[in-house]
């Protein structure tokens, strides 16, 4: 047989009006009006068969069964509040975590403008971003989305997301300030501040490898100041402070927008690159992640 409950507004209604005291502060607690708590609680009386309340005198109160079956219905909506809350938590721990390593030039400069974009895409996920520039890193070791530079990996499955193209990059007022359009000659690095990198890692072209390439003699005497990582090379190079090697797909933004101009010939190594990687490449929970990201980053027109 059915059995015949309350409606939840009803009770929820009932609940408010004795706690307050008033129908009128009920219906101000549930933005109601006050027309509408009186009918919902008329409602209630009627499918109870029972007068809940003493309205004689001109003041609600309740009756003696008003009073027990409230004691009944607030502890039953406490239950019923603590279950909502229990399940709402549950499903925020349920909800797909994954996890993006990179390095830190390429997550402060690619990867974290794209973020409100991947968090829209996929509102359930919770992500997490790891500026890690070490490949040998148990963080970039145990991520679910690993994004290496460097040759080829060995893993089938890494898709490159970027090449590698190599130039010098200054701010304009930097290279006018020194009198440099191009760089073409030992004497004119000689007369440049040249930003390196503190990391020694055979990965990265370095100011030598560059002026090799390009067939320009590095100069004897360079004052050699190291930044500690890509962005902070790079931030020196945007406030003027000198000239830094530019990956394009890195700085082509800053390009673009004219706060870096480019100021010598291009270095291309076509075994190199950005390439990304799944921790479980038949996980379905990275795999959409991965294809998004790959079509975003692929996207420089973006």
């Amino acid at each position: 047989m059915k059995k015949k409950w309350p409606s939840l507004p009803a009770l929820s209604v009932f609940e408010s009006t004795v706690r307050l005291g008033s129908m009128t502060a009920a219906a101000e607690e549930m933005g109601l009006s006050q027309p509408v708590v009186s009918q919902r609680i008329r409602a209630l009386e009627d499918s109870l068969g029972v007068s809940l309340f003493d309205r004689r005198g001109g003041r609600l109160m309740p009756t003696r069964q008003g009073d027990d079956f409230y004691k009944s219905v607030a502890q039953g909506l406490q239950i019923i509040d603590d279950a909502c809350r229990h399940a709402r938590r549950a499903g925020q721990k349920m909800r797909p975590s994954v996890s993006i390593a990179a390095g830190a030039g390429f997550t402060h400069l690619c990867l974290l403008p794209r973020m409100p974009a991947l968090k829209a895409a996929f509102p359930e996920f919770r992500f997490s971003v790891l500026p890690i520039d070490r490949d040998d890193d148990a963080e970039m070791q145990s991520a679910d989305i690993a994004i290496r530079f460097g040759r080829r990996p060995v893993n089938d499955d890494a898709v490159r997301v970027a090449g590698e193209k190599v130039f010098p990059v200054c701010s304009p007022a930097y290279a006018a300030r020194c009198g440099v359009e191009r760089i073409q000659s030992i004497d004119d690095l000689a007369r440049l501040a040249l930003l390196h990198q503190d990391a020694r890692d055979p990965r990265w072209l370095d100011w030598a490898q560059w002026a090799r390439a390009v067939g320009i003699e590095m100069p004897m005497d360079e004052d050699f100041f190291a930044y500690r990582n890509y962005p902070l090379v790079l931030n020196a190079a945007l406030e003027g402070s000198g000239v830094a090697l530019g990956w394009e797909f890195v700085v082509e933004k800053h390009l673009a927008r004219g706060q870096l101009v480019v100021l010598g010939p291009a270095v291309t190594r076509e075994d190199h690159g950005y390439w990304m990687e799944l921790k479980y490449s038949a996980n379905a929970v990275t795999q959409p992640v991965k294809a998004w990201l790959i079509n975003a980053l692929q996207n420089t027109t973006e």
